[in-house]
């Protein structure tokens, strides 16, 4: 049975400060460099470099362009570097837009798609505009596997589920992220992500001390809820998300709360709803998964 390696890096970025935070990254990739040998595909967390929480348009516009240029080159010259797929998230302009994304460089270093965030948290709308629809690829060069499907964070929930709580519980067939992947077909989800713990407009009660495991569990039990009519289907879902924490302020809240972020990076078998393997709600570190592959592409005959 072939196999297919990949990596997901788990960090805690400082926020706006990309240059540290591509060098943070270097450091951990060199720090597990042997068992980086033979990775097909690398994902990095929701906004890696550049930091979640930002309170108007004015305010990311300080490292938009240049943040997500030197992103964008970083994607393509570490896949270009490992010989993978290196899929990372970021925010970035488009004409007029600006967008809560994810690029996917392939193992020549070419840039092979922009996937833009559909469905949009809180946070985001304070300054990023909703992308056109989820998607999901049939090839993806460099990965033995097909059709390939993507989400950032929010996406994999309901669309404008909002406060008071329970904000992410939706009706029983209100899942438009799995169903899409289910119709599209897709064997392999790659996802990027800053799950927080706390919603922005949470009473300060809310804002309540959880130890790793508790916060990794309820984590994996959101995700695995929301994809449940992918469960049973011969489909692995690849997460990368990050750790650390942010002021509220830096959505312009007057408050000293912070945003924590749940961490739990893992890679997810649907066919019986295990866990192959995560990280900790809190650690900075790369996760290195081996997934057996059954098969490669769906047949095309009719």
């Amino acid at each position: 049975m072939r196999g297919l390696r990949v990596a997901c890096l788990q960090n805690a970025p400082a926020h706006g400060c990309v240059r540290e935070n591509i060098a943070r990254a270097d450091a951990l990739l060199q720090a597990r460099s042997a068992d980086m040998e033979g990775v097909q595909l690398l994902v990095l967390p929701e906004m890696a470099f550049m930091g979640y929480q930002w309170r108007s348009k004015e305010h990311i516009d300080e490292v938009l362009d240049d943040g997500g240029a030197l992103t964008l080159e970083w994607c393509k010259q570490t896949a270009k570097r490992l010989g993978c797929v290196v899929c990372c998230g970021l925010a970035r302009r488009s004409m007029r837009r600006r967008l809560n994304s994810m690029v996917v460089a392939g193992p020549d270093g070419q840039l092979v798609d922009t996937i833009d965030k559909t469905h949009l948290y809180a946070t985001d709308k304070t300054w990023a505009e909703a992308g056109d629809g989820f998607q999901s690829r049939y090839v993806v060069p460099g990965l033995p596997i097909g059709p390939v499907g993507f989400g950032i964070c929010m996406d994999i929930n309901p669309r404008d589920f909002q406060v008071p709580r329970p904000y992410f519980q939706a009706p029983p067939d209100d899942y438009e992220f799995a169903m899409y992947h289910l119709n599209a077909g897709s064997r392999l989800i790659v996802f990027s992500s800053a799950w927080c713990r706390n919603h922005p407009d949470d009473v300060p009660e809310a804002y309540v001390e959880k130890d790793d495991a508790q916060v990794s569990a309820e984590t994996l039990s959101a995700w695995l809820r929301r994809l449940e009519p992918l469960r049973g289907q011969d489909v692995h879902f690849v997460c990368a998300d990050r750790v650390g924490e942010e002021p509220l302020r830096l959505l312009g809240k007057d408050s000293e709360l912070r945003t924590r972020f749940s961490g739990t990076s893992c890679v997810i078998s649907l066919k019986d709803a295990s866990v192959l393997k995560a990280l900790s709600a809190s650690e900075e570190g790369i996760l290195v998964v081996d997934i057996p592959l059954s098969g490669g592409f769906p047949s095309t005959e009719v």
